[in-house]
This record gives C-alpha cells, sequence and structure tokens, in this order.
C-alpha cells in the first residue's frame, strides 16, 4: 500500500511539472498574433522606432521585415490587420498601418492610414483615418470601416468610409492596440517634453502616473485626476532612452505604453 501511494504522489508530482507555465520569449514592442490565410500563424510586432512590422514563426525566428513609410515629423501609431488574401487575391502579406502628427501650437492631431503589402506597394490611402474595423456581416461580405477625423476644427468631424473588400477577415488578424478611446504620449519620441493623456475608469477618482526607465526603475511620479486629462512631463533632465509609464490607481494599472526620449 504504501508503494502505490508513493507512485501515486510521484505521478502527481510529474503531472504538476508538466503543467507549468514557461516563458517561451520576450518581444521589445507591442507584439501580437495572427492566421495567415496561406502561410498559418505568425507573430508580428510594431516597431515604432525603425517603422516597421517584423513578422516571427511560431518558433519565434524572423519570418518577414515590412517597412513602413512614415513622413518626417509623423509616428507609427498602430499596425492593423496582418494577413494574406484579405485586401487582394495574391500571396503577398499585407498589413494596414496608421501614423499621426501633432500640432504643438495648434493642439490637434493629423492622422493618416496606409493599407500596404510586404514590398511597400501602396492598396489603399486614407487621409484623417485613425481607427479600422473589418466585419464580415453575413452574406453581405467583407467590409471595412475607416474612421475619419478632422481635429483641426473645434468642433471637430467624424466620417466613416465603408469599403468592401475582397478578402475574408481571418481569424487572428487583430489590432496591436485596440483602444482607440485614450490617446497616445505625444510627441512620441520625445524632446523636451512629452505629454501622456489618460482617461479614469468609472468609480476612480485620482490615480499615479508612473515613469520607469528601461532598468524599470522609477524616475517620476505624479498624480492626477478628473480635472484634466493629460499630463505634462518635462523630459529635458532624463537621459536619451525607451521609458514606460504607467498609469496605476488603487485597484492596479489601467493602462501602459513607452515613450522614446530623443
Amino acid at each position: 500500500m504504501k508503494k502505490i501511494i508513493l507512485l501515486l504522489v510521484l505521478f502527481s508530482l510529474l503531472a504538476t511539472a508538466r503543467a507549468q507555465i514557461v516563458l517561451e520569449k520576450t518581444y521589445p514592442a507591442s507584439t501580437g498574433l495572427t492566421e495567415l490565410a496561406i502561410s498559418g500563424y505568425k507573430y508580428f510586432l510594431m516597431d515604432a522606432v525603425n517603422n516597421q512590422c517584423r513578422l516571427y514563426n511560431m518558433d519565434h525566428s524572423v519570418w518577414k521585415t515590412i517597412n513602413l513609410s512614415v513622413p518626417a515629423g509623423m509616428y507609427l501609431y498602430d499596425v492593423r490587420y496582418v494577413s494574406e488574401t484579405l485586401f487582394n487575391s495574391d500571396n503577398k502579406v499585407e498589413l494596414a498601418y496608421i501614423y499621426y502628427s501633432y500640432d504643438t501650437t495648434l493642439l490637434y492631431y493629423t492622422y493618416y492610414t496606409r493599407v500596404i503589402n510586404e514590398n511597400g506597394a501602396e492598396l489603399l490611402s486614407i487621409p484623417g483615418c485613425s481607427y479600422l474595423e473589418v466585419k464580415t456581416p453575413g452574406s453581405f461580405g467583407t467590409k471595412m470601416l475607416a474612421y475619419v477625423y478632422d481635429y483641426s476644427i473645434i468642433l471637430w468631424t467624424l466620417n466613416t468610409q465603408v469599403y468592401s473588400l475582397p478578402g475574408i477577415l481571418p481569424t487572428g488578424a487583430i489590432p496591436v492596440e485596440g483602444d482607440r478611446s485614450v490617446k497616445k504620449p505625444f510627441p512620441n519620441p520625445a524632446g523636451s517634453l512629452v505629454t501622456i493623456p489618460y482617461q479614469l475608469p468609472d468609480g476612480e477618482d485620482a490615480a499615479e502616473i508612473l515613469l520607469l526607465n528601461g532598468s524599470g526603475r522609477e524616475v517620476k511620479r505624479y498624480h492626477v485626476d478628473r480635472t484634466f486629462h493629460e499630463l505634462e512631463i518635462q523630459t529635458a533632465d532624463l537621459p536619451g532612452g525607451v521609458y514606460v509609464y504607467q498609469v496605476k490607481t488603487d485597484h492596479g494599472i489601467i493602462c501602459s505604453g513607452k515613450i522614446i526620449h530623443d
């Protein structure tokens, strides 16, 4: 009986060891997972510093690097719908990407969206578009909704452009960052200062914004509340590099992101 109990304990320990969570890979930027119609599952990384989308195999080896053309003075904002045969019928990888600028004098954003293939050939351009959604409404085919904003006027406008797409929505063609209600820090890369937009959830009246360096050490901390929705941080005294900011309430971190300091 003792031998049986010992064997059961041993089997239990072995099963527990096999069930442990294992860290496979740490990517240095926002990374998603997509299912390509021809090439299968791939990881895709948005490199906002080098204006690239890099695709990785499931073993984390590099598969493709797609260069994203971003005009001077504008910054990569989002990469969406990394796919094959969604935007056309060839076997090339295609994606949509969004970039923006911020007018520091008149205080408004300008967005631009492009759809390209892996060679950089442009399939579609949408000035003013800051967000895309692709839907498959039953038998009506695949539709893409492009939300076009004009923030240059006080009573800013929103138009929605609807496009018919030739392909089918891939299962895992998801955005790297999906919340369009909270804007990005600007300017980013930052010079002598950076503005961090924030939005407190319902039931939260105050929070702290922490700025961490590349080693995870806290370098600045600020108390914020619902009086404003943006925090301006002086960065002239900080060494150049990549910093992480966190918006933190008593219930945990509600928002985080990266800031590049020149």
